[in-house]
């Protein structure tokens, strides 16, 4: 099985200013290697921190990944987006639209998209939160028959963690620290292995 890890900052495990790295595909990969012994794996990353969805690098970036493109086929590829472009003043809208052709690029490749919500931040603005809000409720409810959502936003809180949790998992109201993204990669190995077990679709590629 091979699978994709495709996003921003976060994707890539940014902390400590950048200048530390600790990828969720990590934690992600040693749970998934328990789970599915007798299975070969591969669990790549493709993080650019600052990139965007709308005017941003991720098209270019996707495209060398695809079947067909030059490169091996991934079985998944785990999207995040949409969290730079909220912060540079973006409406959701567009975002989605942006995320949709990028998911759309992958499915019409036989590819499996694991879309990931938008994480919180330490923006207590009620118009940001709304946008965050209005973001992952799309993210949400897409539908497509190779599509589905991991929400790691409500599986690795900001606003309502404990504090002093937070000062374990939460680096600068943005970004982890090495605790958080292994939470990010636990919810997301949980989220794919109840599919696993679920879709019997997705166990003829075990």
């Amino acid at each position: 099985m091979r699978i994709l890890c495709f996003g921003a900052s976060i994707t890539a495990g940014h902390y400590c200013f950048g200048l530390k790295h600790h990828p969720y595909a990590q934690r992600l990969k040693s749970r998934l290697q328990a789970a599915l012994s007798s299975t070969e794996l591969t669990v790549d990353v493709d993080g650019l921190s600052g990139d965007r969805v709308l005017g941003g690098e991720y098209l270019s970036r996707l495209e060398p990944h695809l079947a067909g493109n030059g490169s091996l086929q991934y079985d998944w590829i785990i999207f995040q987006g949409g969290g730079n472009d909220l912060g540079s003043g973006s409406e959701p809208g567009p975002i989605y639209d942006a995320l949709e052709k990028l998911w759309k690029m992958a499915i019409d490749g036989d590819t499996n998209v694991l879309a990931l919500t938008v994480t919180e931040t330490s923006n207590e603005s009620t118009r940001m939160k709304k946008k965050y809000d209005l973001l992952n409720e799309m993210i949400r409810h897409h539908r497509d028959e190779k599509y589905f959502v991991a929400d790691v936003c409500k599986a690795v809180p900001y606003t309502s963690m404990d504090p002093e949790l937070r000062e374990k998992v939460w680096d600068d109201g943005l970004h982890f620290q090495p605790t958080g993204y292994d939470m990010f990669g636990d919810a997301i190995a949980d989220r794919l292995l109840e599919i696993f077990k679920n879709a019997p679709i997705e166990k003829s590629q075990l």
